[in-house]
């Protein structure tokens, strides 16, 4: 059973990680490779991914 869960958070902290890069990945994209104005709706999917990652990691670090 201690397998399962070490293996569980072990995925969990990779997909976290993968979140956040992924969002601050799209953040700078469109902040610096981007020429016209954005929607705000646009906005919101690399920060929604972001904000998932984090919030994925903060459990995964805050409940040992």
């Amino acid at each position: 059973m201690a397998q399962r869960m070490r293996t569980r958070k072990a995925i969990s902290i990779i997909l976290g990680l993968a979140l956040v890069g992924i969002g601050l990945f799209g953040f700078g994209y469109m902040q610096f490779h981007v020429v016209e104005p954005i929607s705000i709706t646009f906005w919101l999917i690399p920060t929604t991914i972001f904000a998932a990652g984090v919030a994925i990691l903060w459990d995964d670090f805050k409940n040992p």
